[in-house]
């Protein structure tokens, strides 16, 4: 009897010694798979590659655990299709450490879709399996057709950039300040959708990825968002996307939408050492247009900000650009090839590099900014027609 007792324990102590898959677990058994097809499940937040497996019997199974839930890419592959060529489709997911199984008619349903567009395509599988993928399902249910209606107005508006030609000024202008407008009026449905979202879903995994690339703006969001957002990020569990989106709240408290401008030092054509409130009047919008000579959209962009320079009263607007090129000879180089005539600052040293791009949270170039008289940023971004038509309503005003 005790030796039976003892053997049973000895069961249980290893049994309870062995240790526990608590990672995820995706399973996939659909029309079409083959033998030899490659599946891999990779990151979209990281590129890197979370698990693979090959079709064996028509089925494949990935196994592993990621620290946080997480935007991926699940990827099916072979060397050869029906057609002698290689195939590959994806599906999109929100994984977790859950046991998941993907769903579809046939793999010849789905097709590949490029990152850039896979928040508007249509879904063609589905990933099943707890709470986590129906609120990715509910969210992404609600926000494609808005997405979409937002995307067909930023096509339209790309295709008139590259007629541009086709018209003259005035026709030009007229056909994009319409499209701009009902451009912001789709972006401001899409983005009141996904904070009504968040609201309703205030511990989901999901708001926080949503809140995250909400925060990951300049001068758009304001106060009264960044300080919603924030409350609700500090209540959601996640030890590695949590603490990314409170430091981007942070930041975003400096650069919210109404925000004013802060000063930094440049340099001025004579070598000297200056201030950018040197030449910001108190009576007068300031436009500011951050660029490089070696920059194409920049050197694009100038003929635009000379439009507005040459159309906007001179005792109401102040035109200032700051180069950030890393040699004097190439900043004078091309301010004498483009003959600007306004005024001209440089970016002269590492220091005032930095502290240019941390103040304005410039990531990329041009960045054109439009400070009003009492010193205000109401206008950010890098897009010179945009920046046109801030102008022109400000100076309405």
């Amino acid at each position: 009897m005790n030796k039976i007792f003892f053997f049973i324990a000895a069961l249980l102590l290893c049994s309870a010694c062995t240790p526990r898959h608590e990672g995820f677990v995706i399973r996939g058994s659909f029309p079409g798979l083959q033998n030899g097809m490659v599946v891999s499940l990779r990151s979209m937040e990281g590129e890197a590659i979370l698990a693979t497996d090959t079709i064996k019997n028509g089925k494949f199974e990935l196994q592993g655990i990621t620290a946080s839930p997480q935007y991926c890419n699940l990827v099916i592959s072979s060397n050869t299709s029906s057609f002698g060529v290689s195939k590959m489709v994806n599906i999109y997911m929100f994984l977790d450490n859950s046991k998941l199984t993907v769903n579809t008619a046939h793999l010849d349903s789905l097709q590949f879709v490029h990152p850039l567009i896979s928040e508007i395509a249509v879904p063609k599988a589905r990933v099943e399996g707890g709470p986590l993928q129906r609120e990715y399902y509910e969210y992404r249910d609600t926000l494609m057709p808005l997405l979409l209606a937002a995307s067909e107005v930023n096509t339209a508006l790309t295709m008139l950039n590259m007629q541009e030609n086709q018209y003259t000024t005035e026709e030009f202008d007229k056909r994009f300040d319409e499209l701009y407008f009902k451009k912001l009026t789709a972006e401001a449905v899409v983005d009141a959708a996904k904070m009504e979202f968040i609201r309703q879903h205030p511990q989901s995994p999901v708001s926080l990825f949503i809140a995250e690339g909400l925060l990951n703006t300049t001068f758009i969001r304001t106060t009264e968002e960044i300080k919603e957002l924030t409350h609700i990020a500090e209540q959601i569990e996640d030890t590695v996307r949590r603490p990314r989106v409170l430091k981007m709240a942070e930041i975003a408290k400096t650069l919210y939408k109404g925000a004013s401008y802060k000063d930094i030092e440049l340099t001025d054509p004579t070598g000297k050492t200056v201030k950018l409130s040197q030449y910001i009047l108190p009576d007068h919008y300031t436009l500011v247009d951050f660029w490089a000579s070696w920059c194409g959209p920049c050197r694009w962009a100038i003929p635009k900000v000379e439009q507005i320079y040459k159309h906007s009263p001179k005792d109401q607007l102040t035109v200032i650009s700051i180069s950030f090129d890393q040699k004097k000879t190439d900043w004078e180089t091309a301010m004498k090839e483009e003959a600007m005539p306004w005024t001209q600052l440089w970016t002269g040293n590492r220091n005032q590099v930095t502290a240019a791009q941390r103040a304005y949270n410039i990531s990329g170039i041009p960045r054109l900014m439009l400070i009003a008289p009492d010193g205000k940023i109401v206008f950010s971004g890098n897009d010179a027609n945009a920046l046109r038509v801030a102008v022109e309503e400000c100076l309405k005003k």
